[in-house]
């Protein structure tokens, strides 16, 4: 009798929640797993998300500060090589390249054209710029080697970001003088009569009959400027656009300087400031006269 008690006690113990959802039919486990993948799917696409926002503010907060991630830079992209050691010449030499691959910790480009005794040496401080963005934008790094195929490449150390060349950083003023343009590199090479439209801190607006390549290095020759520049003054090319004088396309090249020292840097930003004051000054005394004959008439 005790047995038979037992038997019927164990037997009509009620079963826990894991026992009853090992006899659950197939379909309630198939509503329970399509929840927990779409569950898992949300979480990734929210995760996502949230990491595609970051990314953005990040890239907002480089590009406000004239920067952007070395990550942008593509297969194919042209670009710009220069030396960043060596004599004035070497200094002035600039190669047009493309890149040719990016890997975390270096770049690769095309290796350019020397003659024969020339070769980049590891170690050699060079300058890799870029147009991105309509601005062009410098990583200023050293070569690691040379890798022999077809084609030759040239390896760089890649640096996580770049710097944006600044075109307005300082306050411009207006003037017209004649001068000579001389393009050292490209396919406009040569000597060209231009004019300059105005000068600032950072460099100068320059009006010619040829349009050079953005990066190509340029030397101005101004003799009205003579005391502020120097004989031979080494720009380059930060953004070219068009314009049409008397019936013929012109273009303006808007130059940064290269190589102008504390000095000479000085001596321009006192004769911008100076233009600055005479303007005003010339406003100044012309607005009586003016609102005067408006008066009579």
């Amino acid at each position: 009798m005790v047995v038979v008690l037992a038997e019927s006690a164990l037997v009509s113990r009620p079963s826990a929640w894991w026992q009853r959802a090992l006899v659950a039919d197939g379909q309630s486990w198939i509503w329970v797993g399509t929840l927990v993948i779409s569950l898992v799917l949300i979480a990734i696409l929210a995760l996502r998300y949230l990491w595609y926002l970051w990314w953005l503010h990040r890239i907002r907060l480089l590009r406000g500060q004239g920067l952007i991630s070395s990550s942008e830079l593509r297969r194919g992209q042209c670009a710009y090589l220069q030396l960043l050691d060596g004599s004035e010449e070497e200094r002035l030499r600039r190669w047009r390249t493309m890149v040719r691959s990016v890997h975390p910790g270096t770049v690769d480009v095309d290796l350019p054209v020397l003659a024969e005794d020339e070769h980049f040496v590891p170690g050699t401080r060079v300058a890799l710029a870029v147009n991105a963005i309509d601005s062009l934008y410098v990583m200023e790094t050293e070569v690691v080697g040379v890798e022999r195929g077809e084609p030759c490449v040239l390896r760089l150390h890649r640096q996580p970001l770049l710097h944006r060349l600044q075109r307005r950083q300082f306050a411009r003023v207006e003037l017209i003088a004649p001068a000579t343009v001389e393009i050292v590199g490209g396919k406009s090479i040569g000597r060209y009569a231009g004019m300059i439209l105005d000068i600032g801190g950072g460099g100068v607006c320059v009006q010619a009959p040829v349009a050079p390549v953005v990066g190509s290095t340029v030397r101005l020759e101004v003799p009205a400027l003579s005391e502020i520049l120097p004989a031979s003054t080494r720009l380059t090319v930060v953004g070219v656009s068009e314009t049409v004088v008397d019936g013929h396309l012109e273009y303006r090249l808007h130059c940064a300087f290269a190589d102008l020292n504390a000095e000479q840097h000085e001596r321009v930003a006192r004769f911008v400031h100076r233009k600055q004051h005479e303007s005003v000054a010339e406003r100044r005394w012309r607005t009586p006269q003016e609102v005067g004959t408006q008066h009579y008439s």
